[in-house]
């Protein structure tokens, strides 16, 4: 019995880890959410994401220009969400954490932002909103936040909304 939970639960890692790669392609709407110290929320569209190998810390990068406040609050109290959804189907997931690090994004990444961008306004231009509008969005300079992994939800619409993956 105890082999097949393990096997169980090995089988339902590789499903979650495949579903949380597919929020790392491009064509991705991110949204970061923070709370200050005195409980106040505030967000802030993302344009990229990234991961590390075992999905366990994450990196968003948010513009410099729309982000102050999202960034004070990180610095204020640690805490952060991001919500990843898929604009053609609406199929969405969110992920909260500590944040590790803030820092100004490197001159190297800025290929990987502006491309994420592209992808995201080629998404919302399929869909028949004016690609130019889209393109024309903040996205550099950026910062990029490091964030611990702490848990995972499902966030798509319907009855599974809210539940906890992880």
């Amino acid at each position: 019995m105890r082999v097949f939970s393990l096997l169980c639960d090995a089988i339902i890692r590789a499903m979650l880890q495949t579903r949380l790669r597919e929020y790392l392609e491009p064509r991705v709407s991110i949204i970061v959410g923070t709370v200050s110290a005195d409980r106040m929320p505030a967000s802030c569209r993302a344009i990229a994401l990234r991961a590390n190998e075992e999905l366990s810390v994450f990196t968003v990068y948010v513009p410099v220009a729309t982000s102050q406040e999202t960034v004070a609050n990180v610095a204020a109290t640690r805490r952060i969400a991001v919500a990843c959804s898929r604009p053609r189907t609406h199929s969405t997931i969110q992920f909260k954490g500590a944040a590790r690090e803030v820092r100004l994004a490197a001159d190297e990444e800025r290929e990987f932002v502006s491309g994420r961008l592209q992808a995201f306004a080629d998404e919302l231009g399929d869909l028949g909103y004016p690609r130019r509008s889209i393109g024309a969005l903040a996205h550099w300079p950026a910062f990029a936040i490091e964030i611990a992994v702490e848990a995972l939800f499902e966030q798509t619409p319907g009855p599974n909304a809210g539940v906890s993956l992880r």
